[in-house]
């Protein structure tokens, strides 16, 4: 879960930059508030970041349903409801609680005309076909992506393996020297005969 939000977080950066990169000549205008809102809002991430948010406090939730009943095993169905209660009554925080943040990372770095520029775009049919698939898209490519680095790591390993054996045969490992400061075998005193 805070993997997918992190690549969400990492998606709305690129797509910041990419939509200020597209900028030809930087209107000193920022974006008003309500801009920013309605381009998060066009592009999926309000409804993307409120379904992570629930999905997260579900998962929570189940999940100390379950650690309930490994240590209550014969708790009860009003046990299990008043346990339900205590999420129910502790919503989760939501995207209004976080988009101040946001707003005020869209308007230093696009202007007013790039705001709009996109609210254009992802409320147009074809921007909201690019939202409706770029999770299909990002997901395949990873995979693909995935697939395609494990063989050239695998092939890399298996190169190296051979030119490392290689070089470990050009260059067999040399006999270790004696210490210097060690007495030799003729330095050696001799050692009188035990009396007997």
């Amino acid at each position: 879960m805070l993997r997918r939000l992190a690549t969400f977080f990492v998606l709305l950066t690129v797509s910041a930059a990419a939509l200020a990169a597209q900028s030809i000549q930087m209107d000193p205008t920022p974006p008003s508030r309500a801009q920013v809102l309605n381009l998060l809002t066009a592009m999926g991430i309000r409804e993307t970041v409120e379904n992570s948010l629930k999905n997260a406090q579900q998962r929570v939730k189940a999940s100390a349903h379950a650690a309930y009943l490994k240590r209550n095993p014969k708790a009860d169905a009003a046990t299990l409801k008043k346990l339900d209660d205590v999420f129910d009554s502790t919503p989760i925080f939501g995207f209004d609680d976080i988009s101040e943040t946001l707003v005020s990372v869209y308007q230093k770095n696009l202007d007013a005309a790039d705001v709009q520029a996109g609210i254009d775009f992802y409320s147009s049919p074809s921007g909201q076909r690019l939202i409706h698939k770029v999770n299909s898209i990002i997901s395949e490519a990873n995979k693909a992506s995935q697939e395609l680095v494990q063989e050239k790591l695998q092939n890399y390993a298996d190169t190296l393996t051979r030119k490392l054996q290689a070089f470990d045969q050009e260059n067999p490992p040399q006999p270790s020297t004696a210490d210097p400061s060690a007495p030799s075998g003729g330095d050696k005193a001799a050692k009188p005969a035990p009396k007997s």
